[in-house]
């Protein structure tokens, strides 16, 4: 799988939750929490961006790197770490996906709130890659 192809798995995973919305043509409802593809746009409020950002390769155990911002509704204080508490029970609970073998959650950060007063905050995950493909060959 290339990073590419894992960051929509990821997008998708995080946008078949109830209230969350991942697409790629579909404008994103304002209800919804918004799933995008890297960068968050300016709207809608409650929305996380995915992101790989490393590799770490050693022998046959691929993994990367993948990191989710997270942001809240306007003026809530715990709209960011609520987002991120589901992000990481779903992505860490998921046990194993097409083409992924496991997740680990590793890290996160505070971010503050952006000029429109919304808290953000990034979370930072291992993902191992499924190697099936490695014993076929």
């Amino acid at each position: 799988m290339d990073d590419a192809a894992l960051t929509i798995k990821v997008c998708e995973v995080l946008g078949s939750l109830p209230g969350w919305q991942w697409s790629e043509t579909t404008p994103y409802v304002a209800s919804k929490v918004a799933v995008f593809y890297g960068a968050i746009l300016a709207e809608p409020d409650r929305a996380v961006g995915v992101r790989v950002y490393g590799i770490s390769d050693v022998g046959a155990i691929k993994q990367r790197r993948v990191q989710i911002r997270t942001r809240g509704r306007p003026r809530d204080l715990r709209g960011a770490d609520d987002l991120a508490t589901i992000h990481a029970a779903v992505l860490v609970g998921a046990g194993r996906l097409p083409g992924i073998s496991g997740i680990k959650h590793i890290s996160m950060a505070p971010l503050g709130a952006d000029s429109s007063g919304r808290q953000e905050r990034t979370d930072n995950y291992i993902i191992t890659l499924d190697n099936a493909e490695a014993f076929t060959s």
